[in-house]
């Protein structure tokens, strides 16, 4: 017989509807590339999927992965992507295999476990650690999480060790251990750590010190190579199938640098040089001095004899001391900053702009250009276009004045957004939605109690139980959510918001500037591309906090006005 439940006068039936699916669930899978030889990305999805299928409260909603990428950091494509759904809604609950494929830094996943994802509302559950955030049961195992992903945390930085360590043995005994061998060489059958010759790339290297002998520079050697249609290593190892990338499907003209790197490596003599790079304090890669590079002789069969090597060098050697003495006695001006260092590159080919200084007549003044020396190299007679430094300056700093005022105005707009009517009465409404929903979470416990109680007392049976406690937490949800939203909107509407939005604290610190300088470029500016008609494109720092503040004052705009 149908009982009548005192919960707010519901009626429930013994025929119970079963329960409807919760949670927008994904599937978060990682591979490093140490794992690839004992683990598959495709099973590891496979083996959560199922996982998925026999809980009824998870619906899944798809797969994030990021494949071969270490787990020491949360800077995977796969993971961002999974993040940017959870802020728009799409997914609240993510099902990892076991926490090492979250992640390896037990501060950062730690963090996420315990602190972000319980205020975005995001089930977490762990399938080998048996952990899931919602279940009672695991409420109180954060110590144990903790240890477990510090445990991660070490293996990973043990594991690295050992590889470097490896790597280092490999090198003093001669070993090669790059991915793909220097050109004019291929990778032994019998061991991927030795060196054979390629006699058909040989015959380019022997062809290229020849030149180089025969008193042609670097950029006649490889405009001579281009026209003979001598293949670049790029597309070289690419028709031979060394590699699949696409970008050397085509051929391509030879780059200068890649030359001169190639008639100064002692590769070509037998010999193997390692500990040409270094990390330093700040964690970039940086150069080490020839001097103290570690080399090991005779690791392989050489393709230059030690006489023409040597004379190359000396060629090289006669004309940075002849470039020395002749600055040396210049008495010019001392050459201005390059502003534009590692950030200028080429709309066209893609590489970075170089800045050419040369004095003038009176041999006190510079006369300053930038150009590509890539597109100048393919171009007729070296006729591409160099730009005037003072030209390219100037043009930047308009547009980066343009992007300071559209910061100001935009300021401008939202501090009298806030300070509007419109904002004031909506305040005011959000103030009586949020009081509301606040009281009836806080009933919620008194309400579960006396459910629990009824049922105790026989007064409901299991199923009726089941139901309607479900009930409760599918509104308890809903209204979190509804609580949340009315909380980000109301902080939305104070004026300090927006001091939180790092496009503004940035460009804030430069609108008393009225000069180009480098503190502004590396500030402001992560890339600058130019084409070969001086048009201008800039990708700013930051921009999507400058999509959101613009989108907000629009949005606000169209809200309180509509």
């Amino acid at each position: 017989m149908a009982r009548t439940s005192r919960k707010n006068g519901q009626e429930t039936s013994a025929a119970v509807k079963p329960v409807q699916p919760l949670f927008k669930t994904a599937v978060y899978a990682r591979l490093s590339a140490e794992d690839r030889e004992t683990l598959s990305l495709e099973n590891q999805i496979l083996m959560v999927q199922k996982y998925i299928e026999k809980i009824p409260e998870l619906t899944f909603c798809g797969v994030f992965s990021d494949n071969g990428l270490t787990g020491t950091n949360f800077n995977r494509p796969g993971f961002e992507n999974l993040m940017d759904e959870i802020r728009r809604g799409s997914i609240n609950c993510i099902v990892v295999k076991d926490l090492s494929r979250f992640g390896r830094d037990y501060v950062e996943a730690g963090n996420f476990i315990e602190v972000i994802f319980p205020r975005l509302g995001v089930r977490f559950i762990s399938m080998g650690d048996n952990y899931d955030s919602f279940d009672p049961r695991c409420q109180g195992e954060g110590m144990s999480i903790a240890l477990k992903n510090m445990i991660n945390a070490f293996y990973a930085k043990d594991i690295s060790a050992k590889i470097r360590a490896s790597y280092i043995v490999k090198r003093q005994n001669g070993e090669f251990t790059g991915k793909c061998p220097p050109f004019g060489y291929v990778k032994s059958p019998e061991s991927v750590n030795k060196l054979i010759v390629d006699d058909e790339a040989s015959d380019i290297v022997r062809l290229i010190f020849k030149l180089k002998l025969d008193g042609l520079n670097v950029y006649q050697i490889g405009r001579h190579l281009t026209q003979q249609n001598v293949p670049a290593p790029g597309h070289y190892r690419y028709i031979k199938g060394i590699h699949k990338e696409k970008r050397y499907e085509k051929p391509q003209a030879w780059d200068s640098s890649v030359i001169k790197d190639m008639l100064e490596s002692v590769v070509y003599l037998g010999h193997l040089a390692s500990g040409k790079t270094t990390i330093n304090a700040n964690g970039k890669q940086v150069a080490v001095p020839r001097d103290k590079w570690v080399i090991v002789e005779n690791t392989h069969q050489a393709i230059i004899s030690q006489a023409d090597f040597d004379m190359v060098q000396e060629h090289f050697k006669e004309i940075t001391e002849r470039q020395n003495n002749k600055n040396r006695h210049d008495n010019h001006d001392e050459l201005p900053e390059n502003l534009l260092e590692g950030l200028a590159f080429c709309m066209d080919c893609g590489r970075a702009y170089r800045r050419v200084a040369s004095l003038m007549r009176d041999r006190r003044r510079y006369r300053v250009t930038y150009i590509c020396v890539k597109c100048n190299e393919n171009s007729p007679k070296y006729t591409y276009r160099h730009f005037k430094q003072s030209n390219l300056y100037d043009a930047l700093y308009a547009s980066i004045r343009m992007e300071i005022d559209l910061c100001v105005n935009q300021k401008d707009d939202y501090m009298k957004i806030c300070a509007s009517n419109g904002a004031r009465k909506r305040k005011s409404e959000i103030d009586g939605g949020i009081k509301r929903i606040q009281n009836r979470l806080d009933r919620f416990p008194v309400l579960k109690l006396d459910l629990y109680n009824d049922y105790r007392s026989k007064l409901l049976n299991e199923s009726e139980y089941k139901l309607l406690n479900a009930q409760y937490d599918n509104e308890k949800a809903t209204l979190t959510l509804e609580l949340e939203k009315l909380t980000a909107e109301k902080e939305r509407l104070q004026p300090d918001y927006i001091n939180g939005n790092k496009w503004v604290t940035l460009l804030d610190r430069f609108i008393e500037s009225r000069e180009l300088s480098r503190e502004v470029l590396l500030a402001v500016v992560e890339r600058i591309e130019v084409s070969r008609d001086l048009r201008i494109e800039i990708t700013y720092r930051f921009n999507d906090e400058r999509k959101k503040l613009v989108e907000l004052v629009q949005e606000s705009w169209g809200c309180l006005n509509g």
